[in-house]
Formats: structure tokens, C-alpha cells, sequence
């Protein structure tokens, strides 16, 4: 009988020794990271308004609330401006450690400190996604947030085989499995304590809540507006489905066969939320929770089934861009590429550039082999300052930015950037910065060089040293 027991109580302990849902914190800490230094930033030029002594809620109004309140915030401890600054500057920083992942649990505790202290700074501007913000962020104390996507990532794997069988390790387990844990049911508790509260209102009964909703203009898109209010069946649909997939989630959440459904639901639903009621930020937040959901094998799953998706679909895309480039509208088109066979970043970027040309007009050539410097009539010298290109047929050679456009012209995923190099080259200054990169690469020649290489001197001994 004790047998059975402790073998029941294995699986158990195996589960809380060992550190859970690691890439879905860590994507969790990315989201709010981006999230608070939006909050930052967007407010830069009003955080005196919003948040000072000479603002919205003067230092001696602020302290007398807090006192009456037992709030904290680091912006109480003086009513000087200078202070001020000092202090929100500071937070922009810590928001950005903690979005990195820099010495995750102190940069996290710092992080926390400083959010509720904006938050507490001026609770009139606040909204419900502040406090489940406030909230989840302490869970996260207690949560290993950094294993992956973070400055201190590759440090955690390369100590994790050898300290995973120690006390102190499965205590941390422990405290980032419950973390977790903690944020997930804290979850299911806004989600189905909000539906409960909407089932007993009247207009959520009769599927009209979503129509006076709307009424409100501070709550509402004008376009929106006027495209749901012409259309009752949408009305009714909207606000019945808010409450299906509320009550829903928590006991869908747990099978992992309508895990997805009830989650790409509540996605959804603050979609909606933040395009017609412009509440960006609340939905934003309710959203980064929802990476906690989502275990670590099921995120190595859906990686691994989106990375085979996308090599089918490239290459199909491949394929057929591919027949379309032997067309002859196309095919007059083709550029040879010069460049320096000896540079391990000009070779990189050959290999790039071979992946991005979808429509095949780009041929490749190396000027350091005599042949090609010979029947292309290049200047082996002027080739190994600047990469050059020329259409296939004609007899003009461009030359460092100039070869950089026509290449950019003839790359699907880089016509975004082809008009910046465009303006930066009748600016002047495209052919500067292009010389600045290209002076800066390492050249290897291929076999070393001796005294008859007929590279500069000066050069060669500056990549010998």
C-alpha cells in the first residue's frame, strides 16, 4: 500500500523538481517588458502632467492618499522635479533590463518596484489591466523568466545540468512551477467570475450589451460604430460570444484538445477589445498571459510544425517564382554579382542573398579569380573596396551602393528598403556608409599570402596582426 502511494507521488514530485512553462515565461517577460516601455514612452512628453508634483495630483495631495491608502511609490520620497526624473528615467531603464533578461530575478524585483510606483503614482489613469499587471508581475518574482530569449539564457543551460539535481534547484522549481500555476488560475478566475457577472445582467441577457457599449464615444471607433450598429446579428453575436468564451475557458483550458480553441478565442475577443475600443494596453496585458498557457513541448511542437509549413510553402513559392524568372521579360533582367571571395561577410551575404532571390536573376562571381577579373574587364583593386554588379548584357559596372539598389531592385523582401537606398544615395551619404562597412571587413585569403599576393601591404600585415 505504500509502495503504490509513493509511486502515485512520483510523477508528482517529478513535475514540481522540474522547471515548467520556461519559454512561455520568458514570453510572457518580453510582452510586458514591451508593454511598460510603451507606457514609458508614449507618455514621455506629459509625465509631468500625468505623474509630477506639478501635474494632475500635487506631491501633498498624493501623500495624503497614499498614507490613507498604505500605498508605496518611490515618487513619494520627494516633491522635486529633479527626483522625478531621476526616478522615471530609471524605470525606463530597469524596463529595458528586465525585457532583455538581464540578471533576471534582481532586474524582475527592481521591475516591479518601479511599475507599481508609476501605477501608484496616479491611480485616475489607470485601468483594470494595470492591476492584473501589478499582479502577474509579482507571480513572476517568483518565476524563472529568462531561460530563453534573454541576455542570461545560454548561461542557465550551460549551470542547468549541473546543479538540476540540487535542493536548491528543485526549490526554485517548485517556486517557478507555482508562480505559473498561480498566473494560470488567477485567469480562470477573472475569466469566470466576469462571465458569471455578465449572465446576470440584463442587456448581456438579451444580447444588447455590445450596442450601448458602443454608445459610449470615449469606448468606441467611429468607423466601428457605425458598421455594428447597422447590423443586429453582429450585435447580438458579439456580446453572447464574449460570454461563451469566458465561462468556457476554464474548464477548456485543461484539454489539450480545446486548449487552442478557448485560447485563440480569448486572443480574439481583446482583439476586439483594442481595435473597436481602443483599449490597447488592457488587452495587450490579458494577452501576454495567455503565452503562460502553453507548455514547452506543445511551443517545440507548433515551432517545429510552422517551421515545415513554411519550407513547404517557400518552397512552392520557390518553384514557382523560379518558372517565372526564366520568362523573358524577367530574364533580360539578370545582374552578375562581383564580389570577394575572400570575405567571410561578402560570403555571407551571397548566401543570403541566394535564399531571398525568389525569381533567380542574380549570378555570382568572385573577382579574386583571374579569369573573371579578365573576361569581365574588372579592376581587381576598385573590386576589393566596393562590390560591383552589371546586368547581364550590358557593358556598365555599378559599383558599392550603386550595385547595392540594382541588386535590392531584384529581391522581393528587400524593395521595403530599395527606395531608403535610393534617398540615402541622393543624399550623399549611401556610398560613404557603404565604404565605412566595407573598410572594416576581414579579409582571408584562401591559402594564406606571401610575399608575391598582390593585396597591399599594409592590409594584409593589419589582418595578419
Amino acid at each position: 500500500m505504500g509502495s503504490a502511494t509513493s509511486v502515485k507521488r512520483r510523477p508528482l514530485l517529478d513535475w514540481l523538481y522540474r522547471e515548467e512553462f520556461l519559454i512561455g515565461a520568458s514570453l510572457a517577460r518580453i510582452g510586458f517588458g514591451f508593454i511598460l516601455l510603451y507606457m514609458y514612452l508614449i507618455h514621455y512628453a506629459q509625465r509631468y502632467l500625468l505623474w509630477s508634483d506639478a501635474g494632475l495630483i500635487d506631491h501633498a495631495t498624493y501623500m495624503a492618499s497614499s498614507t490613507k491608502d498604505g500605498a508605496f511609490s518611490l515618487y513619494m520620497l520627494s516633491p522635486s522635479l529633479g527626483y522625478f526624473d531621476l526616478i522615471y528615467h530609471l524605470g525606463i531603464v530597469v524596463a529595458i533590463l528586465y525585457l532583455i533578461g538581464w540578471k533576471g530575478r534582481f532586474i524582475s524585483i527592481l521591475n516591479f518596484i518601479f511599475t507599481i510606483s508609476l501605477i501608484d503614482r496616479n491611480v485616475l489613469i489607470s485601468d483594470g489591466g494595470d492591476n492584473i499587471m501589478r499582479l502577474i508581475l509579482f507571480y513572476l518574482l517568483f518565476a524563472n523568466a529568462t531561460a530563453y530569449f534573454s541576455a542570461d539564457s545560454d548561461k542557465y543551460w550551460q549551470r542547468r545540468p549541473l546543479v538540476e539535481h540540487t535542493v536548491l534547484y528543485k526549490i526554485k522549481s517548485v517556486f517557478h512551477n507555482f508562480a505559473v500555476l498561480f498566473c494560470i488560475v488567477n485567469l480562470c478566475i477573472m475569466y469566470l467570475s466576469s462571465g458569471l457577472y455578465q449572465v446576470m445582467g440584463e442587456v448581456w441577457n438579451n444580447g444588447t450589451a455590445v450596442y450601448y457599449i458602443l454608445q459610449v464615444d470615449e469606448y468606441s471607433h467611429p468607423f466601428f460604430q457605425s458598421l455594428l450598429l447597422q447590423n443586429d446579428f453582429a450585435i447580438v453575436l458579439a456580446t453572447y460570444a464574449s460570454i461563451l468564451v469566458k465561462l468556457a475557458f476554464p474548464f477548456l483550458l485543461f484539454n489539450r484538445y480545446t486548449k487552442y480553441a478557448v485560447v485563440c478565442g480569448v486572443i480574439g475577443f481583446h482583439t476586439g477589445i483594442a481595435i473597436v475600443m481602443g483599449l490597447v494596453t488592457f488587452s495587450l496585458i490579458m494577452c501576454m498571459i495567455d503565452f503562460l498557457l502553453i507548455t514547452d513541448k506543445e511551443y517545440q511542437r507548433l515551432y517545429t510544425d510552422m517551421s515545415r509549413l513554411a519550407r513547404k510553402i517557400s518552397l512552392a513559392l520557390r518553384t514557382r517564382t523560379r518558372r517565372l524568372g526564366r520568362m523573358q521579360p524577367l530574364r533580360s533582367q539578370r545582374v552578375i554579382v562581383f564580389f570577394d571571395g575572400w570575405c567571410p561577410m561578402c560570403q555571407a551575404s551571397v548566401r543570403t542573398l541566394k535564399a531571398l532571390d525568389w525569381f533567380g536573376l542574380l549570378r555570382y562571381a568572385s573577382f579574386r579569380e583571374q579569369s573573371v577579373c579578365e573576361a569581365y574587364g574588372l579592376d581587381p583593386q576598385k573590386a576589393e573596396q566596393r562590390m560591383h554588379s552589371k546586368r547581364i548584357g550590358d557593358t556598365d559596372l555599378h559599383g558599392g551602393i550603386h550595385a547595392f539598389i540594382q541588386i535590392s531592385k531584384r529581391i522581393v523582401p528587400m524593395w521595403l528598403i530599395s527606395p531608403l537606398l535610393c534617398l540615402a544615395n541622393r543624399l550623399g551619404i549611401g556610398q560613404k556608409v557603404y565604404d565605412f562597412i566595407a573598410a572594416r571587413r576581414t579579409i582571408m585569403p584562401t591559402g594564406g599570402c606571401d610575399d608575391s599576393c598582390y593585396l597591399p601591404r599594409v592590409q594584409t600585415a593589419k589582418h595578419e596582426s
